[in-house]
């Protein structure tokens, strides 16, 4: 036997595990640390991560909460595992390690979201070979069940339920998992709906539990007096607070198995406000203004003037020019901003506020601009629709706002603002509507506008970045950076020994508005949607964030 037949792969090491536990059918789980670093992470593609320094430190921390009679409080950043540790694993730790039957509830903001859940355990149980081995479904096939004989004389199943929404009178004998119970999918949260969570939770939630049985509580802060913050002095609970960058004295980064600090650094270079909140567990109030005074200003060029629409610029080949136009309201101005792109430095040439025109002449003065700058690319706000059909030249693209388009061009628009490649024309104006917009992308209605200088600059930021060559953009947008995957570890070709270079924006249009069955939403009808901005091995589109179920 040679040397190469002694090497065993995780694989066959854990069908070997499998095979000894089958033959002697006695199960050990173990402490939750030896649940999740020995048979939990047979389930995944790196059961290496799963040794993390702070995985053991959360699992042992919690099992010991439980001995106590304490309840368990992990306030941790996106993307460290904190739900497949503290949510998925624990759930079924804790179920096979209760004699007789177990249930569990799983709580989150919306049944939604605590559906999701279920369904990523029912996935990590039926591809891990040994709690496979373990356990046997008894679920009806459907997504958002989890029931399973456990082979200790009992059934474990995991409920799931919305915070506002689950069934008054419950009562779990295994724990209350609370998971992401701050966050809204559908919408920022206000101040008011911040209180009301913390009052339906320590006067109802609190209590669906058995006396005696655990409650563990992870997530991230949303805003200061939050209720992770309120949490973190109740005597009730052990608070665990861990950033990403400097989680206790002596050790720089949590888990440098997955991100290094440099890439850590570079995120929060890009998107300081996201990193802060996401990541350093900084969190803000969402009626602070999205952008201080120092970001604009510190971008503001005083020797920049706007250029009039009634000239014919003849711009250099290597110049592209981008613009945004945000349509105002009969109580508002509509307002247009024109950038151009020589290299990295992106320089604004025009602004203009269109107080009382109509929109006759909104076109006419829009069509000017777009062939006297000669753009190559614009975006309008076309959320009611008011330009359209009125005969804008082709240039011009509508861009209807949404929550998820807004954030999209918000964080285009904080990366620009740090890249120190943004140069602004220096004017009172426009400032104070960009100032006026607050976290929640929301501003006050003034004659003087309705935040119009922050959208419609973020308009012709977003079509530079898709069209260009913007040094920044492979740090990607917060939605990858949530997911966890550093661009080093995300890319690759098949070969993982060979990284493929990070996705190069062009100026290609890829998509005839037909279907494309490769595309991770084959009805896209996005001009500007294409393979470059595919990420197939995890179904996702960088462009619209669309991810495949």
């Amino acid at each position: 036997m040679n040397q190469k037949d002694n090497l065993t792969t995780y694989e066959k090491a854990f069908e070997l595990l499998a095979e000894g536990l089958q033959k002697s059918n006695k199960y050990k789980v173990g402490s939750f640390w030896e649940f999740t670093r020995d048979i939990w992470s047979a389930g995944f593609e790196h059961p290496e991560y799963f040794k993390a320094w702070h995985v053991g430190k959360l699992t042992e921390e919690v099992e010991k909460c439980i001995e106590d009679g304490l309840n368990y409080l992990a306030i941790l950043p996106r993307a460290h595992f904190k739900s497949t540790i503290l949510g998925h694993a624990f759930s079924i730790w804790r179920s096979l390690k209760i004699q007789g039957s177990a249930n569990i509830l799983y709580l989150s903001y919306s049944d939604t979201m605590a559906k999701y859940h279920i369904s990523e355990i029912n996935k990590e149980v039926n591809r891990n070979p040994l709690l496979k081995d373990m356990m046997t479904n008894r679920a009806p096939k459907a997504d958002f069940t989890f029931r399973y004989d456990t082979g200790n004389g009992g059934t474990a199943e995991i409920l799931h339920g919305g915070l506002f929404s689950f069934k008054r009178g419950m009562h779990v004998n295994g724990a209350l998992i609370a998971d992401d119970i701050l966050k809204d999918p559908e919408s920022p949260l206000a101040l008011g709906q911040m209180n009301k969570i913390e009052d339906h939770f320590l006067t109802e939630s609190l209590f669906i539990p058995n006396k005696g049985v655990p409650v563990v509580i992870v997530g991230t802060p949303m805003m200061p007096g939050d209720l992770l913050t309120i949490l973190e002095k109740d005597d009730r609970f052990v608070t665990r607070k861990m950033p990403a960058l400097d989680p206790e004295p002596g050790r720089r980064v949590l888990m440098p198995e997955l991100y290094s600090e440099e890439w850590l650094l570079e995120q929060q270079k890009a998107k300081p406000k996201s990193f802060a909140s996401e990541f350093l567990l900084q969190p803000h109030f969402n009626t602070e203004a999205y952008f201080d005074s120092e970001d604009i200003t510190k971008c503001e060029d005083a020797t920049l003037r706007s250029l009039p629409t009634t000239k014919k610029y003849d711009f250099p080949e290597d110049v592209d020019v981008f613009a945004g136009f945000d349509v105002g309201k009969k109580r508002h101005p509509s307002h247009l901003v024109v950038f151009k792109r020589i290299g990295e430095r992106v320089e604004q040439i025009h602004q203009s506020w269109l107080d009382g025109w109509d929109y006759s002449e909104q076109i006419e003065y829009l069509n000017e601009a777009a062939e006297n700058f000669n753009i190559t690319k614009g975006y309008i706000d076309n959320t009611r629709g008011e330009l359209e059909d009125r005969g804008l030249n082709r240039v011009w693209h509508p861009l209807s706002f949404s929550l998820k388009s807004k954030n999209n061009m918000a964080h285009i628009f904080e990366q620009y603002v740090h890249s120190e490649n943004l140069f602004l024309i220096q004017d009172s104006r426009q400032r104070e509507q960009i100032l006026s917009v607050n976290n929640e992308l929301k501003a006050p209605e003034t004659p003087m506008g309705h935040g119009d200088a922050f959208f419609s600059i973020a308009m012709a930021l977003q079509a530079a970045y898709e069209t260009g060559i913007y040094s920044v953009q492979a740090v990607g947008d917060l939605q990858e950076f949530v997911h966890g995957v550093e661009p080093s570890l995300k890319y690759q070709n098949v070969d993982k020994n060979k990284p493929e270079k990070l996705i190069d924006f062009d100026k290609k249009v890829y998509n005839d508005n037909s279907k494309n069955l490769e595309a991770p939403n084959p009805n896209c009808t996005e001009d500007f949607c294409g393979p470059s901005l595919w990420v197939p091995a995890r179904g996702l589109c960088l462009y619209c964030n669309y991810k495949k179920s």
